[in-house]
């Protein structure tokens, strides 16, 4: 007893321990039963030492390694994604990756996210930050593997009406010059908002008539050519700049978000709508 000091273990608790551990003893071991039984316990506990990772702190581990391998973009969803996940979910911040299993995981997603896309982006970073917990032997399986991705059904995006383009630009050339070129690129090149974000003015020739999306920048991660409009290259030609800095102005997505209210998009605004108007419409022109 005096051994087993303050432990809220008995004496005989303590005994049927070691006799279960003696008894998972092969026949053929050479070690001592005490041997055998101090093996099994260093094991054990280097065992817990392994898998003693909280998702919060494993996560900053997860994201520190990404830091190189990331856009910029792709870092602040992930970063974004870990903390609505941990908002909504406080115990999830300090639970081990060894004891949250699948319905811990479903819970979880059900509980933050609203929609199917949201929830399939949230099973995709929780899939991938368990996937490297594996890798460091935090845990030893990946639960969101048994958790099925959610139907998203597409809805039909309207292009927006030529007027509502033109009211669209009007706002930002009230706005800024500069501003009026970023919409046009997004309406009258279809490339996408994010991509717009990572363009340089290097990418950009007038002469050619060609914006070369560099895969750094694409959503796909291949480059493709885009060809300039007569209406886009006469924006493009009086705000050229000759340098590599960014096409888009600090803050723009704030100031995008402006515009677009100023115009009456306020509340239903569609993501990547200007891409769909500007397919929608070459396609009619040039029935292609």
């Amino acid at each position: 007893m005096e051994v087993l000091g303050r432990a809220e273990v008995s004496a005989l608790d303590s005994a049927r321990f070691v006799r279960n551990i003696l008894d998972a003893k092969p026949s053929d071991s050479k070690l001592t039963d005490a041997q055998f039984v101090l093996k099994v316990i260093e094991v054990g506990l280097r065992h817990i030492r392994t898998k003693e990772m909280s998702f919060a702190n494993g996560f900053n581990l997860y994201y520190e390694t990404k830091k190189d391998i990331l856009r910029p973009d792709s870092l602040r969803d992930i970063r974004y994604l870990a903390n609505r996940l941990m908002r909504s979910n406080p115990q999830l911040a300090n639970r081990n990756f060894s004891e949250i299993s699948r319905s811990n995981c479903e819970d979880w997603l059900n509980d933050t996210f609203s929609t199917p896309s949201q929830y399939n982006k949230g099973r995709s970073f929780l899939h991938a930050i368990f996937e490297f917990a594996i890798r460091r032997e935090w845990c030893d399986k990946n639960p969101i593997k048994l958790i099925e991705r959610k139907k998203v059904v597409e809805k039909e995006i309207i292009p927006l009406k030529l007027s509502e383009t033109k009211r669209l630009i009007k706002t930002a050339r009230n706005e800024s010059p500069k501003y009026a070129m970023v919409a046009a690129l997004l309406v009258y090149a279809g490339i996408r908002p994010r991509e717009v974000r990572r363009l340089s003015w290097r990418d950009i020739d007038t002469e050619e008539n060609t914006i070369t999306v560099r895969s750094q920048c694409s959503k796909t991660g291949g480059v493709r050519h885009v060809e300039i409009s007569p209406v886009l290259n006469s924006l493009l030609i009086v705000n050229k700049s000759e340098t590599h800095s960014s096409v888009c102005p600090a803050d723009w997505q704030r100031r995008w978000r402006k515009i677009r209210d100023k115009s009456g998009f306020k509340g239903l605004w569609v993501q990547d709508v200007l891409r769909h108007t500007y397919a929608s419409y070459f396609t009619k022109r040039y029935s292609d």
